[in-house]
């Protein structure tokens, strides 16, 4: 499908970001039933520009559930992974707040395992088969300056490399694991149900992007090391790659307003938070992601 800046002739009005990666999508009231070719405009918008947005969106669960469940399966997650605030197992409490409703003491362990979401990743690369699109809404946003979520295109990262790179890179494959993200901030303490729901998975370093054909870097925090190469050799390899395909000219960095609903495409991007002063201010996001149909 193709349009332009602020076409008026779709159901949706999709506004762009001068790089490409990156688009405002308004027009539309995600509180109310869309049709399946509003929903196939939206689609569209995301897999051309990798991140899209919509301001205003007060969801409630039921909404955004539906909505993600267009693109797939939601993920169901570990109890231990979430807050019990989030009686749905398909949310995520991304929060400083504990299951009191108050903010979180310093020392808190989820505090210490949100803590790497700081680091580039995507969302359950960790699984097979892993996520294809999240969906993120503000529900409560700090009253001053609110930190961004940053964004790095690897489609773009990818077609920056030098042919004869690439061509190395593209029969690599990945050991993914939720453990090896967490042990960057030196979290370990996962119980036996956590341990037998996200066992290490290994997915391709190469995806080629179903909606574009374009091919893409998958990579991230979760990324362990590569099968079949020497460890440290292999994650030094991904550290190289993490640098290069999260240079400024990739990125894009998502400016917070209240009930924005923020999605991303986790098969060709990365993604990491910003600090903010979480001992002062509160800031709430709930999270759902849909799960690619087949393993990769």
């Amino acid at each position: 499908m193709s349009y332009l800046p602020g076409d008026r002739s779709m159901s949706i009005i999709v506004n762009p970001h001068a790089s490409g990666f990156g688009a405002e999508i308004s027009g539309v009231d995600l509180r109310q039933p869309l049709n399946a070719e509003t929903y196939t405009e939206i689609e569209s918008a995301l897999s051309r520009h990798g991140v899209i947005y919509f301001r205003d969106q007060p969801l409630n669960e039921a909404q955004q559930e539906a909505f993600i469940r267009w693109f797939g399966p939601p993920n169901a997650l570990a109890r231990q992974l979430n807050n019990a605030r989030m009686k749905n197992p398909y949310f995520y409490d991304v929060s400083n707040v504990d299951e009191d409703g108050k903010i979180m003491m310093e020392d808190h362990e989820r505090r210490l395992y949100l803590k790497a979401n700081m680091f580039w990743h995507t969302d359950m690369s960790m699984r097979q088969p892993p996520a294809r699109v999240t969906a993120l809404n503000a529900i409560v946003l700090p009253e001053a300056d609110p930190p961004d979520t940053e964004f790095a295109d690897m489609r773009a990262a990818w077609e920056a490399l030098p042919p004869d790179q690439q061509q190395a890179l593209e029969p690599l494959r990945v050991v993914h694991s939720v453990y090896a993200s967490r042990s960057k901030v030196g979290y370990t303490n996962f119980n036996e149900e956590t341990r037998q729901l996200l066992p290490p998975t290994e997915h391709p370093l190469v995806r080629t992007h179903a909606g574009s054909g374009r091919k893409n870097l998958y990579i991230g925090a979760h990324a362990s090391h590569i099968s079949g190469m020497d460890e440290d050799e292999g994650k030094a390899l991904l550290e190289t790659l993490t640098e290069f395909s999260t240079q400024p000219r990739f990125r894009y960095a998502h400016k917070w307003q209240p009930h924005d609903l923020l999605v991303w495409d986790d098969s060709c991007t990365l993604h990491r938070s910003t600090p903010f002063d979480d001992q002062k201010y509160r800031r709430e996001l709930r999270w759902c992601s849909a799960r690619e149909l087949e393993p990769i």
